[in-house]
Formats: structure tokens, sequence, C-alpha cells
């Protein structure tokens, strides 16, 4: 079985691993349509935004809201560029049912140009904007899986205080048990004992005979508490146990999810 899910993470993070190849779409803005650069990125769009903004900012670009726009503006679209663009992204889902894949699209347009003007048939900046996109997808991939490492790890750690905890509940159970032992061997000595003290006073006054019959009932009402605390807490062990081995069943898994996830990151 952990051979089993391990082919999966490895089959879920290889499908994740294919390039993500740009292309020519249109962005519908103020009655008008735009041509825009597309990319179809397998992640979510708070991470797939998240990494925009790190890359950008790591090239000195801040971003700004404008409309349903993620602008950053004054910004070269290569090293090759000799003139300044205003880089307008916005980020959607691909469908309803895939809503971890996220449509990123980029209008690029002159500095400081209402891009509602744009003439609808000037694809200029497109092909550099599609290699722009091409050059920000594997950035947005490393992102997503730091996320997804940090996300995974904090789901192991949790995994494993929740075994911490059953650990601590054996230990005390076992030592519940152990008192509870004791008691009730302590329990019978004493019930011997007043047996053995009813019988020594066998010709005793009655009411000293009904203190010693009343202690023995006492002590055997006693022994039947003792005893289903014992089992009731024996009980709790086994289940204990039981939870334990399901719990590092769970462990082993985040431990495999997550060394599939670190597999890629290395990639």
């Amino acid at each position: 079985m952990n051979k089993i899910l391990l082919l999966i993470c490895l089959g879920i993070f290889h499908v994740g691993s294919i390039r993500a190849q740009s292309y020519e779409g249109k962005i519908d803005y103020q009655k008008t349509q735009q041509a825009a650069a597309m990319i179809q990125l397998p992640h979510s769009r708070d991470n797939v935004e998240d990494a925009l903004k790190e890359y950008m900012a790591k090239k000195g670009t801040k971003s700004s809201d404008v409309k349903g726009f993620i602008v950053f503006r004054s910004v070269h679209l290569n090293n090759a560029d000799t003139t300044l663009s205003d880089l307008y992204f916005m980020t959607g889902s691909k469908n309803r049912k895939e809503k971890d894949i996220t449509v990123l699209s980029l209008l690029p347009a002159p500095k400081n140009h209402d891009i509602a003007t744009l003439l609808s048939g000037d694809n200029s900046r497109i092909a550099a904007a599609r290699t722009f996109l091409d050059s920000l997808a594997p950035y947005i991939d490393a992102y997503g899986v730091q996320v997804r490492v940090r996300e995974q790890d904090a789901l192991l750690k949790k995994a494993r205080k929740k075994m911490e905890g059953y650990l601590n509940d054996q230990t005390d159970l076992e030592k519940k048990i152990r008192r509870l032992e004791g008691a009730l061997d302590d329990n019978k000595k004493d019930q011997v004992r007043e047996a053995a003290d009813l019988n020594a006073n066998i010709n005793a006054d009655d009411d000293t005979k009904k203190k010693n019959n009343k202690k023995i009932r006492k002590l055997m009402d006693d022994q039947g508490d003792l005893e289903k605390k014992l089992r009731k807490a024996q009980s709790d062990l086994d289940q204990n146990k039981t939870d334990q081995r399901q719990q590092q069943a769970e462990i082993e898994k985040q431990e495999q999810v997550l060394e599939g996830i670190k597999a890629k990151q290395a990639r």
C-alpha cells in the first residue's frame, strides 16, 4: 500500500512538473477586447499572486491594484527591451472543476498608457509578454513547491504531536493500571485480614461481628469498583495502542508525501 501511495504522489508531482507554455488570448476590458499573453499554472490563485509579487519585488518593482489587475509600472519586458511598459496581470481559475489551476494573464501596455485605448489588433508586445510568462513560470512552480513543503511539514508535525499525545496517554494509563492493581492487591489482603479477624472473634458480641462484616462488605464493594476501573483502564490502553498504530501509519503517509514534494523541489 505504501508503494502505491508513493507512486500516486510521484505521479501527481510529475503531472505538476510538466512545464506550462504561454499562449495568446483575449481579455475583456471596458467593452474592449485586448490581446494578452496567458499561461495555465497548477497552483492556487493566492500562491500565483504571491509568487508574482515576490518575483517582481526582487526586480525592484512593487505592485498596485487597478480595477481587478495587479499592475507593475515602468518595467522592461526583457533585457533587450529599450522601452518601459506597464504590466497588467490578472488571475482566474481555469474553470469551476479545476480551481487548483490558475490562468495568469499579462496585458503589457506602454508606460502610462490607458489600456482601454489600446488598438485591438496591436500585438507588438505579446510575443515579449509570452516570453516573460514562460520565464516566470519556473519561479512560480518553485514558490508553489516551497508552499507545499511548508504546508506538508506542518501536517507532519501535527501528526507527530498527536502521536506524542498518544504516547503520553499510554504512560498515564500504564501508571493508572499499576496503581489500580496495587490497590486491588491491598484490598484482597485487607479482606483476608478482616476474615481472619472475624474468625478470631467468632465468640465476640454481635456489634463486633457486625463491624467486621460491614468492613468485609465494604472491601468487596471496593474490589468490584477497582476491578471495573481496571477493566476500563486496560480497555483504554488497548484502544490507545490501536490508535498509535493507525497514527504511525498516518505519519508514514505524511512523510512519504513530504519526501515526494522535496524530490520535486530538488529537480
